[in-house]
């Protein structure tokens, strides 16, 4: 389990967040009823080529890679990689393709057989530039021509492959399909609403057509609760969505015979904890089990305040900050949230629906936006965003604040959030918001978060 962190340094406690790349730090006063939700120290890999080649060789119910390829793999044949696209942080991507290329050369698979696809889901393609920027960085030059990039709305490119147990049509990326070995290469992580991210949902929504994540997302709705409450972070339990997507690939593999081989890591504190290989499923579940070891912290109440940052290239992502400070705020309770959000909102749909319901009462907007927006025919990715916002809006009874490059009156007006005072620097902007929030409130519960990837779970709470 994580620790809680109680320390003190002059007047003001050390609770250090981050700001984008800024340290942010000394902003709640001495003496302050406050929890500091910290992660804890893990045992980093060692030797990540070492860590990686054992995995390859004793993978998770499932052959090894090196007799997959001997079995599977043809000269001229291609053995897709998956990677993430550029919202990712893809540390574990850089560091494992070049030790995968070389095991896969050795094991007899000729280099231009080797090759890349980004798994974009339904965001929108990366460019060339985005790509070397943010994806594969050195890595570019060696694998530019061995690239490609799905695109959800390229039908031609998609093949059919008939539908899951719960109506979900499978449309996949025929470039993928047309694989001997099909290698997810992922980073597992708490995901706020499919439970996990990584392994199976590099398939969907990675390399899906936009009407399978349509289907597939819009059944996590609940007209009183937002989202369903199985649909949450941490959880895959009975969550409707990646139970899906489980099946999903499920299909791929038995009905279609696909050979899949998934790499997955956990990455802690920017640095490798876990290495593992072997079949979709077992290593889904593999990284929730991982995760829920140093990711889960009991809290013994809900705060009045929960500070955390979120390092976010826009507001559509930042959200996932203000997920995770939901589950440690109480009814009423208000949360600031810090994420520079420097390439602005996020995809239009989110805009254009907070504009549309920027009128209505918080509980009436939230289910006209269901209503309206997250049909199987309707639904667009930003959408949750928005109802998830909503919700967390009733939850603080608009008591929501975020420190970022974003014009004030665009967070005011259609989001309802408020701003912290963008004229001071993220640490001056905190100490005059907590000061004022105590002297209004004394005696009030202050949590921070030092990471956005924590999951707070209240003691007085029963866990689903």
């Amino acid at each position: 389990m994580c620790e809680l962190i109680y320390m003190v340094s002059e007047s003001r406690l050390d609770t250090p967040i981050w700001y984008e790349t800024e340290h942010v730090n000394y902003f709640v006063p001495e003496g302050t009823n406050c929890v500091y939700l910290q992660l804890p120290e893990v045992e980093v890999v060692s030797n990540i080529e070492k860590e990686l080649f054992k995995a390859l060789d004793s993978p998770l119910n499932s052959p090894p890679l090196k007799e997959l390829v001997g079995t599977h793999y043809r000269r001229g044949d291609s053995i897709f990689i998956l990677v993430d696209d550029n919202t990712r942080p893809n540390i574990h991507t850089r560091a494992l393709l070049p030790l995968l290329e070389k095991k896969l050369t050795e094991y007899g698979v000729d280099k231009s057989d080797i090759k890349i696809m980004i798994a974009t889901g339904t965001h929108t393609p990366p460019t060339s530039a985005q790509i070397k920027k943010s994806i594969l960085k050195e890595l570019y030059e060696e694998w530019k021509d061995r690239l490609w990039v799905h695109d959800c709305d390229d039908l031609p490119n998609h093949e059919h492959l008939g539908f899951s147990s719960v109506g979900t049509p499978i449309l996949i990326d025929k470039r993928v399909l047309s694989g001997c070995i099909i290698i997810p290469l992922s980073d597992s992580e708490y995901h706020y609403f499919a439970g996990v991210a990584g392994s199976v949902k590099l398939f969907v929504p990675g390399v899906s057509g936009r009407k399978t994540v349509r289907v597939n997302h819009s059944r996590i709705f609940d007209m009183n609760t937002g989202f369903k409450p199985e649909c949450r972070m941490g959880n895959i339990r009975n969550n409707i969505s990646i139970q899906d997507i489980r099946e999903i690939v499920q299909i791929l593999m038995e009905n279609h015979k696909k050979t899949v081989f998934v790499i997955d890591t956990i990455i802690h504190k920017d640095q490798f904890v876990n290495i593992f290989a072997g079949t979709p499923l077992d290593i889904h579940e593999n990284g929730l089990k991982v995760l829920s070891k140093i990711r889960n912290i009991t809290i013994k109440e809900k705060a009045d305040l929960v500070i955390i940052s979120k390092p976010s290239v826009n507001f559509y992502q930042a959200g996932k900050g203000m997920n995770a400070a939901s589950f440690a705020v109480k009814q009423g309770g208000q949360i600031v949230l810090l994420a520079g959000c420097q390439e602005g909102i996020g995809p239009d749909d989110y805009l254009e629906t907070m504009n549309r319901i920027k009128d209505l009462p918080l509980q009436e907007a939230m289910q006209w936006v269901i209503k309206n927006k997250c049909s199987e025919t309707t639904f667009e990715i930003g959408i949750q965003n928005a109802v998830d916002l909503l919700r967390i809006l009733q939850m603080t009874e608009g008591e929501v604040y975020v420190y970022s490059t974003l014009d004030p009156h665009l967070l005011q007006e259609p989001f309802r959030v408020k701003s912290l005072e963008i004229d001071k620097d993220p640490q001056e902007a905190l100490r005059v918001f907590v000061d004022d929030f105590l002297t209004k409130k004394p005696g009030a519960l202050v949590c921070v978060f030092e990471d956005y990837n924590i999951l707070a779970l209240a003691s007085n709470e029963k866990k689903q």
